[in-house]
């Protein structure tokens, strides 16, 4: 699948949630247009003024399974509250949108990182119309039967991709657990294409138009906690650039695989810094590599140089412990997507494909330290 396609997909996939309500309002029977949906969508949507829940996940990748909580609150127009439950590492990081700022808390750095809020659009300036189409055209939404999820009874749903599409990039099947009385989903379940489970998710204790009070989106800095202000407006998306611009931009030497498969070439290469949104000390610089074949797969090739020690990858725990060139490296695959990481000196280095194992290797091996 292509990275345009990805995109696609991931969009898709998000608005599922509010779509799926749309065809049980209309029964599942009645040919609706897309633009008739999206006008289901609003009305729907404009009945609920806030809502709060606690959200279960868990992740399936490779053979490391990963589960995480958070507490949320929503209340419109433009508050919002997530408090991290699980995993215990994340455990306090809070982040609030009080309807003017942004506030994110880190409690392990004790850092609060304040952003503006950015002008959110509405939803007649998104063509959900077009978007919507696109998905009814791709995907199979079919009524399994009627279950129960934390009390409530759900009607079940199953999504799959229409013959000759390709599906979604992480998830090829859906299962969706939809709030008969609320309309909203309360689990899903994304299945591979081989069938096996990678993600489910899951909303106990709903509430909805409960009169949240505005008092539950203020937020008090701790005592003694850094605040950083970051400016939206001093960021861009990297530019996309030749390897000759971008050795030129980056304050490191950047490492050039010798072998790449046959049909890949280079596409474009990045520079990016997140200085300006990282707490102090903790900055990077990262450049990628993009290499396409005419099919638009692609090969990503990412470089890291970070200012203090990497942060974990809880990703990579369980990934496969694998030799490159005599140095320790990962291995992880999941679904059509396979990532390896090993380190060059001070440069991390992560590798991004849909390739086999042993042409990743040849790849990875083919990166040596600059002399």
């Amino acid at each position: 699948m292509t990275t345009r396609k990805t995109f696609t997909a991931l969009i898709l996939l998000v608005l599922l949630v509010l779509l799926v309500p749309v065809l049980f309002v209309s029964g599942c029977t009645e040919e609706l247009s897309a633009e008739e949906i999206a006008e289901q969508m609003q009305e729907k949507e404009d009945s609920i003024q806030d809502y709060s829940y606690t959200m279960q996940m868990t992740s399936h990748l490779g053979n490391q399974t990963q589960e995480s909580e958070v507490q949320v609150l929503q209340k419109k127009p433009n508050k919002s509250k997530t408090i991290s439950i699980e995993p215990e590492e994340e455990a306090g990081t809070i982040v609030v949108s009080d309807g003017e700022f942004i506030w994110t808390y880190d409690p392990k750095t004790n850092t609060v990182m304040k952003m503006e809020m950015p002008e959110t659009p509405i939803l007649g300036e998104i063509d959900y119309a077009e978007i919507i189409d696109e998905f009814l055209n791709e995907t199979d939404v079919s009524l399994v039967g009627v279950k129960e999820i934390d009390g409530r009874p759900t009607y079940l749903l199953e999504t799959s991709p229409k013959e000759g599409e390709e599906g979604f990039k992480l998830a090829d099947g859906m299962k969706i657990w939809v709030d008969k009385e609320t309309w909203m989903p309360l689990r899903y379940e994304m299945y591979d294409s081989d069938g096996d489970l990678v993600m489910e998710l899951e909303i106990h204790d709903l509430e909805i138009n409960t009169e949240i009070p505005d008092s539950e989106f203020v937020f008090e800095v701790p005592e003694g906690a850094t605040v950083k202000t970051v400016d939206l407006d001093s960021f861009e998306l990297p530019e996309e650039m030749t390897l000759e611009e971008a050795r030129e931009s980056a304050g490191f030497e950047i490492l050039v695989p010798e072998y790449i498969p046959e049909g890949y070439t280079f596409n474009y290469s990045t520079v990016s810094n997140n200085s300006w949104i990282a707490p102090e000390g903790q900055a990077s610089e990262t450049v990628s590599l993009t290499y396409e074949n005419e099919e638009e797969d692609s090969i990503y090739l990412s470089e890291t140089v970070y200012e203090s020690q990497a942060p974990d990858a809880a990703i990579m725990d369980s990934a496969e412990d694998i030799d490159i060139n005599g140095r320790d490296g990962k291995y992880l695959a999941f679904g059509d997507m396979k990532i390896l990481r090993w380190e060059i000196g001070d440069i991390y280095l992560s590798l991004t494909s849909s390739l086999e194992k042993d042409e990743m290797l040849r790849i990875a091996e083919s990166v040596r330290e600059n002399t």
